[in-house]
């Protein structure tokens, strides 16, 4: 084993690079898969017109080389693997490792190459001291830089140097049957790392990507896989942008999760260095009002906290991780449409049970108060249960999302404000544009279905001056539907006073989250969400529901709630049908 890296190393070290050097032997491995597959099919093909000796010789050369090019395509591939993987283990070490030399650098202690701290003189800080006192300061002092600082400067660098050795020798290994592949490198037509000027020029700033769903769209439809790689690199949240291709977002959005659960997991270890032994102390009085009043008076908190702040998001990172793994009982891959841990108060996600450019019927499921992507195991349940009923209804290629690109009220009283569905309406238009300008084919039958608060935020998205790109809305359990009419809602190629025949709404007779709309409006700090759409005067589609559970007495019951996609309820048959656009199998009140 090497030793641990140096502290000139730990600031020098830039894992970013890592990221260009496997983007250019993806590049590479991708060119030579096309050219063997080719020239494996050309000569393969060639025994019916080229008989005789020099065609047999020919065929055995191309065989030969063909099987000798796979063993590079393979190095390729495992060295791509030790790359990526070895970038996030060496970004994760370096960010160890800097942050607990700045926090002792920032308290005057000093910081040799190989990690060994010094304690100040105390006689800077205690200059009147008497020589008793300044001793005592001094072995204080030092016993700090010998026992706080340093342990964990040096475990970090050690750390670093091991992350740094593992990813070197995965690369060797990755290439030590292979030999030089630079002879097969130059066979390659396009050079690689190429970029186009206009691309250079967003990377330089001196331009910009355009704004428009659309012209975005257009601009990203001509680019290479290295000017993709290249922007993606400057902005590691290029994957959110709506009207980028499905396959493009779940490919850079999935590499995006794996950096930030590698960076969110450091971050408990960042912060237990940034507190020392102060931070089960700073753990036991977080989050109430009174500790969190001393804690600001404490140094260092600051910085702790933004740490823990952001390992509290791991749930979120690592539920989502399990979301996107392909379909436990169909094995049908999943996409990641939507990551964004920086935009909103908490996680974003966006996940898809298909891929929604190529599918027949795309259904966007918008779900209300508290859900966020640890929770999305029950939510993938509900989409996969839309899937699988729009298809048991006939709809040839189903794929269902699971939008959480907005921050979802987090409890009931917070479900009181419709600030939160305000903010989501705008992000969730933009996606259904995105969703039409991406879709290839014959256009695909697109519903936007809400649940609950979900269907506040539905509502806003076709109000307000923006129009919705969805042939059906679907409101179930709705609180508000965000406007008082059918009418009030604006969708893509409907003529005014025709929306009722594109809007539909259910509710559970034993469900009580509907009878929100009826709270007086007068109640302080209690936002009206607008009409109940089941109601008759909002001009919609009303489908059944059965009844749902009931408590004894009141009958009303928070189970019946979230009882919509019970297998066989009529509730998600009728959902299914309209999914499918089968209207008139849809069973109405």
């Amino acid at each position: 084993m090497t030793g641990p890296a140096t502290k000139t190393q730990a600031y020098a070290i830039q894992p970013g690079a890592l990221e260009a050097q496997t983007t250019e032997w993806r590049s590479l491995h991708d060119r030579l898969v096309t050219n063997l597959d080719l020239a494996q099919r050309d000569y393969a093909g060639s025994t019916s017109y080229w008989v005789g000796n020099a065609g047999d010789r020919a065929r055995e050369t191309t065989a030969s080389t063909v099987t000798e090019g796979r063993k590079i395509t393979d190095a390729l591939n495992s060295a791509i693997t030790a790359g990526s993987n070895g970038q996030s283990s060496i970004a994760a070490s370096k960010s160890t490792a800097t942050a607990a030399i700045d926090l002792a650098e920032k308290d005057k202690f000093s910081v040799s190459e190989d990690g060994t701290v010094t304690a100040p003189d105390a006689r800077l800080s205690l200059p009147d001291a008497q020589p008793d006192d300044l001793v005592a300061a001094q072995a204080a002092l030092d016993a700090t830089a010998k026992n706080v600082y340093e342990p964990p400067i040096k475990a970090a660098l050690l750390g670093l140097g091991q992350a740094i050795e593992d990813t070197t020798v995965a690369i060797e290994k990755a290439f030590e049957n292979v030999g030089a592949i630079k002879p097969v490198a130059d066979s390659v037509l396009v050079s690689l790392g190429e970029r186009s000027q206009q691309v250079q020029d967003i990377l330089d700033g001196k331009a910009t990507l355009p704004a428009g769903t659309q012209e975005f769209h257009d601009l990203w439809s001509t680019l290479s896989d290295e000017d993709k790689d290249a922007l993606w690199n400057q902005d590691q949240y290029l994957g959110n942008r709506d009207g980028m291709p499905a396959t493009d977002r779940d490919h850079y959005n999935r590499l995006l999760l794996t950096e930030q659960i590698a960076e969110t997991r450091n971050a408990l270890d960042e912060a237990k260095v940034i507190a020392g032994d102060k931070h089960d102390q700073w753990m036991k009085y977080s989050g109430t009002a009174e500790g969190e009043r001393w804690l600001e008076t404490q140094p260092g908190y600051t910085e702790w906290k933004t740490k823990m702040d952001q390992y509290a998001r791991l749930d979120d990172l690592t539920a989502t991780a399990s979301a996107i793994e392909p379909n436990a009982d169909t094995g049908e891959p999943r996409m990641l449409l939507g990551l964004d841990d920086k935009s909103g108060e908490r996680v974003q996600a966006i996940v898809a049970d298909g891929n929604p450019d190529t599918a027949s019927h795309v259904t966007t499921y918008v779900p209300g108060t508290g859900s966020q992507p640890a929770k999305l195991e029950g939510d993938m349940e509900r989409v996969d249960r839309m899937t699988d009923q729009a298809e048991n209804s006939g709809a040839a290629k189903p794929v269902t999302i699971a939008w959480m690109g907005y921050d979802a009220p987090p409890e009931l009283g917070d479900a009181t404000q419709r600030d939160y569905a305000a903010a989501g309406a705008p992000a969730l238009n933009a996606f259904q544009d995105g969703l039409r300008i991406t879709h290839e084919g014959e256009p695909s039958r697109n519903t936007v279905l809400g649940h609950s608060y979900g269907t506040t935020v539905v509502g806003l998205s076709a109000a307000e001056g923006r129009t919705l790109d969805a042939d059906t809305v679907v409101m179930v359990a709705s609180p508000g539907a965000g406007v008082d009419s059918a009418r009030d809602l604006s969708l893509t190629g409907v003529e005014d006073g025709q929306q009722y025949k594109h809007v539909y709404s259910t509710r559970a007779e034993n469900d009580p989250t509907p009878l929100y709309e009826n709270l007086p409006g007068w109640i302080p700090g209690v936002d009206r969400h607008g009409e109940d759409p089941t109601e008759s005067e909002f001009g919609g589609q009303v489908f059944t529901s059965d009844p749902g559970s009931r408590t004894p007495l009141v009958g009303y019951s928070g189970a019946s709630h979230s009882e919509y996609w019970e297998p066989g309820s009529a509730s998600l048959v009728n959902i299914g049908q309209i999914i499918a656009g089968n209207l008139g199998e849809v069973r109405y009140e």
